[in-house]
């Protein structure tokens, strides 16, 4: 519900969704139709799934990618949210117990933050937001290590291999989100 809830934001973040159910085809139309229907929560409600949900009543799917985890059920899947990226490798897998709902704003901030990694060549550090600053890639040869330490303006080093830079959030944004 959520996600479809947010669909847009994704989507408007280069993400398109693919939901995966262990429930069969009838299942997931009664499912849909409650869901847009009846269900009113956390001010959600009239919310309409529309992205592709996948049908895998014999659980091969799940099986095969871990999502059947022991002690938690035999016959349920738990919540796992895969990051494939437009080459189709997995960049990312974050599991949630049957227990415990997702975070849709760790799970935007991830795309995000990958998708920054990518254009911009740099790494995000934990709890990095857009705005925040980035890691730049350690120096390859000890001529950009003694350039590094002895001060390209745009970088903040700690040492020759830990250096920070700022990266302007509306640049970021930009760069990331269709507009």
């Amino acid at each position: 519900m959520t996600f479809a809830h947010q669909e847009e934001k994704f989507k408007n973040a280069n993400c398109n969704l693919i939901g995966l159910s262990i429930d069969g085809l009838y299942s997931h139309i009664a499912w849909l139709r409650t869901i847009k229907d009846k269900i009113k929560f956390n001010g959600m409600e009239n919310v309409e799934v529309k992205f592709p949900l996948i049908e895998d009543i014999s659980m091969n799917i799940a099986k095969k990618y871990g999502m059947v985890q022991p002690g938690e059920s035999e016959t349920q899947a738990v919540r796992a949210v895969f990051f494939v990226d437009p080459k189709g490798i997995v960049r990312a897998i974050i599991y949630y117990p049957l227990s415990l709902g997702r975070n849709f704003d760790e799970l935007y901030r991830a795309l995000i933050a990958m998708q920054t990694s990518d254009k911009f060549n740099v790494a995000t550090p934990a709890d990095w937001y857009p705005g925040d600053d980035v890691i730049v890639s350690p120096a390859g040869s000890c001529g950009v290590a003694e350039e590094r330490m002895t001060g390209i303006d745009e970088l903040e080093c700690e040492d020759w291999f830990f250096c920070t830079k700022k990266l302007d959030k509306n640049l970021v944004l930009n760069e990331i989100l269709k507009k």
